[in-house]
C-alpha cells in the first residue's frame, strides 16, 4: 500500500521522565505527537513558561547565523584569500552530536553575543555613513569657495548670508538687490547651483535681504566652522575610509572565526527541537506526577518505539490501537525510488489524505509520458538524463530540489524513447522513417498533424478515465459503493464506449483508404463489431449518470442534478481538449529545433565566419529550446495533473507525517 497504515499510540508516564521520554521518541524518528482526546477532569492542561525564553534565544542564534553568512559573502569580494567556512551548507550530524551541542552552550552563546555587538556597531557605522554622505552632498556646491566658512560670520554691524540658489534666478536676484541701499550681493561660485553671499546692515536691511533671498529659493549654508569646503571634504572622506576599514575589520574577524558556523547551525536546530518539544508538551495532560501523550507511528514500528521508551523508563504505560474515522491521522507515503521522486509534485497541490488512494504512481506514469512526449528528442533526452542526474547527485539530502532534478532525469529517459519513436536527434532525423508520424509539416499535407493531435487527445481520455477509476476505488475504500459505481465506474464505461464507438471512424479519417485496408482485418472487424455495443455503452452510461446524479438530493434537486450531469459532458470534453497542449508544445519544440539547425547550416554553408557562427547558433538555439521546453513541460504537465486529473477523484488536504524532531533547517540527523 502506497500510503502506510498508521498506529495510534497513547502513553502515560511520570512527569519526572518526560524529557527523557521525548528524547527517546525523537531518536526513533517514527512518532508524530498529536492533540490528545479529552481526558478526565483530574488531568490538567500543561502550561510551559520556557517557550518564550527558548524562542528568544533561538531567534538570536538564527540572526547570528545570518550575520555570519552575510559576512562570509562579503569576505569573498574584499579579500584576495578565498573565504571558506565549514558548515556553510547543510550537513549531516549524528544524534549524539546533535544532543551533545548543549555542552557548548556557553561558548556558542558568547559567539552570538559577539555577533550582536558587531551588528550594533555596523548599524551605528551605517547611520554615521548616511550622515557623512549627506554632508558630502551638501558640501558639493561650496567646493569652489576658497575662504573658510567662518569668514562669512556676522559682524557687530552686519548680517552675512551664505547659501545657494538656482542659476536661473541669479539675475532676477541681482535686480531685486539693486533697488535697495544697505544690502550687497555677490555670486561666490557660478554653477548649476550658485553660491551667493549677501551682506546687509543689521536691522531693516537684514530683514529685506532675508526676505528677498527666501523668495528666490535660497538655501542657507549648513557649515560655519573654521575650515574650507575642501578641508571638510577631506576630513569627511577620511572618516568614511576609517569606517570602511572598521567594517572590513569586523568582516575579517567573523571570517577568521568560521569554525563557529557549523556548531551554531547545530545549536540553532537543537533549539528548534527544544521549542517543538516544549510546544508539544503543552498538548499533554498532567496530574501532579504523571502526564499523558498521544501520537501516531507507522504500523510495524511498535516494537522499536516500545524498546526505546523502556530503555529510559520502566514506569510507563503504552497502548497501541487502530485509528478511527474521527482521528486526524498524518499521511506517510511509501513508494519505490522512481515514484518517490514525483511525490513533491503531488504535495505541491495537496498531501494525500490518510485512507485515500495514493495518486503518486499514476502521477509518475502520466507525468513522465507527457514530459517525454513534449520533449520527444533523443539528444534532448540524453542531456536531461546527464544534467538531471549530475545536479541531483550533488544534493546530498532527499529534498524537493533533488527530486526535481531526478524528475528531469527520469523524464529524459522517456524523452529518449519518444525521440526514437518520432525519429529526432537534436531536430535531425536518425532513420529513413519514423515509427510515429512527425507532426512537422513537410508540404505533403497536414494528415500527420491530425494524427499526432488525436493521439494526444486519446492520451487525455486515458488520463481522465483513470481519474474516474481512482474515484471509484476511493469510494469503495470509504464503503460508498453507490458513489464508486455511479460517480466513478459509470464514467469509465462512458469512455470505453466512446472509444469503441469512434475507433474505426477516427482511423478511417486519419488513414488513406489503402492504409486503412492494410490494417489487420481482424482488428478492423473487431472494432466494427464493437461500434454498436460501444454506442450502447456510451448512451447507457449517460442515462445512468443522469438518473443517479441527484440520488442524495431532495425534490427538484434530483432532476436538476441529472441535467447537470449531462451538461457536464461539455466540461468533460473541454478537459479532453486541454491535452492538445501536449501536441502544441511538442510541435513548437520540434519546429524551433529544425529552424535553428537550418539557420546554423546556412551560416556554415556560407563559409568564413559562418564556420564559427553556425555551430554557435545551433548550440545556443538548442540550449534555449531545451531550457524553455523543460520549463514548459513541467508547468503544463503539472497543470494537467492538478486540474484535469485530480479534479476527478483527489481529495487531498492531508497532513504530512512529521516525526518529532525531524523538522530541522540546517542539519540532517543520522544514527
Amino acid at each position: 500500500m502506497a500510503i502506510a497504515l498508521m498506529t495510534k499510540m497513547k502513553l502515560v508516564g511520570l512527569s519526572f521522565h518526560e524529557d527523557e521520554i521525548l528524547n527517546a521518541l525523537q531518536k526513533t524518528e517514527c512518532v508524530e505527537l498529536s492533540e490528545p482526546e479529552e481526558i478526565a477532569e483530574t488531568f490538567l492542561v500543561s502550561e510551559n513558561e520556557e517557550i518564550s525564553a527558548l524562542t528568544t534565544d533561538y531567534n538570536r542564534i538564527y540572526k547570528a547565523i545570518e550575520f555570519y553568512e552575510e559576512q562570509f559573502e562579503r569576505g569573498k569580494t574584499i579579500f584576495i584569500r578565498p573565504v571558506t567556512a565549514d558548515g556553510m551548507k547543510n550537513f549531516f550530524v549524528t544524534y549524539d552530536e546533535f544532543t551533545g551541542i548543549e555542552k557548548s552552550r556557553y561558548k556558542l552563546m558568547k559567539a552570538v553575543s559577539e555577533t550582536e555587538e558587531y551588528r550594533k556597531k555596523l548599524a551605528e557605522i551605517k547611520t554615521e555613513n548616511v550622515k557623512l554622505n549627506n554632508e558630502l552632498s551638501a558640501l558639493a556646491p561650496y567646493k569652489k569657495v576658497k575662504d573658510k566658512f567662518s569668514d562669512y560670520a556676522d559682524t557687530e554691524l552686519t548680517s552675512v548670508f551664505l547659501g545657494t540658489v538656482r542659476k536661473s534666478v541669479v539675475e532676477e536676484l541681482k535686480t531685486a538687490f539693486s533697488v535697495h541701499d544697505g544690502i550687497y550681493l555677490e555670486v561666490v561660485s557660478d554653477s548649476d547651483l550658485c553660491v551667493v553671499c549677501s551682506v546687509a546692515l543689521k536691522g531693516e536691511n537684514a530683514e529685506i535681504a532675508a526676505k528677498i533671498l527666501a523668495e528666490h529659493g535660497y538655501s542657507p549654508c549648513p557649515f560655519s566652522g573654521d575650515f574650507t569646503a575642501v578641508q571638510a571634504e577631506t576630513r569627511i572622506k577620511s572618516q568614511i575610509d576609517a569606517e570602511e576599514h572598521e567594517i572590513n575589520r569586523i568582516t575579517k574577524k567573523i571570517c577568521d572565526s568560521a569554525e563557529n558556523l557549523k556548531p551554531l547551525k547545530i545549536f540553532c536546530d537543537y533549539y528548534k527541537y527544544l521549542i517543538e518539544k516544549k510546544t508539544d508538551a503543552e498538548k499533554f495532560r498532567h496530574t501532579g506526577k504523571t502526564f499523558v501523550l498521544e501520537g501516531y507511528l507507522p504500523q510495524g514500528k511498535e516494537e522499536t518505539v516500545t524498546a526505546a521508551l523502556k530503555s529510559v523508563s520502566e514506569a510507563i504505560f503504552i497502548e497501541y490501537s487502530e485509528p478511527d474515522e474521527t482521528d486526524n491521522v498524518p499521511t506517510l507515503t511509501v513508494n519505490n525510488a522512481a515514484v518517490k521522486q514525483t511525490e513533491f509534485i503531488t504535495d505541491l497541490y495537496s498531501v494525500p489524505a490518510y485512507g485515500e488512494v495514493d495518486p503518486n504512481k499514476s502521477v509518475f506514469a502520466f507525468f513522465m509520458v507527457f514530459m517525454g512526449l513534449i520533449m520527444a528528442d533523443v539528444g534532448y533526452g540524453i542531456l536531461m538524463i546527464l544534467l538531471g542526474t549530475f545536479l541531483a547527485c550533488r544534493i546530498k539530502v532527499d529534498n524537493g530540489q533533488r527530486r526535481l532534478w531526478y524528475v528531469i532525469a527520469i523524464g529524459g529517459v522517456f524523452t529518449v524513447i519518444f525521440g526514437l519513436l518520432f525519429n529526432s536527434f537534436f531536430g535531425v532525423p536518425m532513420f529513413s522513417e519514423s515509427l510515429l508520424p512527425s507532426p512537422i509539416p513537410d508540404g505533403s499535407g497536414t494528415d500527420n498533424l491530425m494524427k499526432v493531435l488525436l493521439g494526444c487527445l486519446a492520451l487525455g481520455i486515458l488520463h481522465v478515465a483513470s481519474g474516474y477509476f481512482l474515484k471509484a476505488i476511493n469510494c469503495f475504500k470509504r464503503k460508498d459503493v453507490a458513489g464508486g459505481i455511479f460517480d466513478g465506474l459509470v464514467w469509465v464505461l462512458f469512455f470505453i464506449g466512446l472509444v469503441f464507438a469512434c475507433f474505426n471512424f477516427i482511423l478511417g479519417y486519419l488513414l488513406s483508404e489503402d492504409g486503412f485496408n492494410a490494417l489487420n482485418p481482424d482488428v478492423t472487424k473487431f472494432f466494427d463489431d464493437m461500434a454498436t455495443p460501444g454506442l450502447i455503452m456510451l448512451v447507457t452510461a449517460l442515462v445512468i449518470a443522469a438518473l443517479t446524479a441527484g440520488r442524495n438530493e431532495k425534490g427538484f434537486g434530483k432532476v436538476s442534478k441529472g441535467f447537470g450531469a449531462i451538461y457536464g459532458i461539455i466540461n468533460l470534453m473541454s478537459d479532453i481538449l486541454s491535452y492538445a497542449r501536449l501536441f502544441g508544445l511538442m510541435l513548437s519544440g520540434m519546429i524551433i529545433a529544425t529552424t535553428f539547425n537550418d539557420i546554423g547550416g546556412n551560416l556554415i554553408t556560407g563559409g568564413g565566419v559562418g564556420y564559427v557562427a553556425g555551430p554557435l547558433v545551433i548550440a545556443v538555439g538548442h540550449a534555449f529550446n531545451i531550457a524553455m521546453g523543460v520549463l514548459g513541460a513541467y508547468i503544463h504537465d503539472s497543470r494537467l495533473q492538478y486540474i484535469e486529473f485530480f479534479s476527478k477523484f483527489y481529495t487531498g488536504e492531508g497532513e504530512k507525517f512529521t516525526p518529532l524532531g525531524s523538522d530541522t533547517q540546517f542539519v540532517y540527523l543520522t544514527h
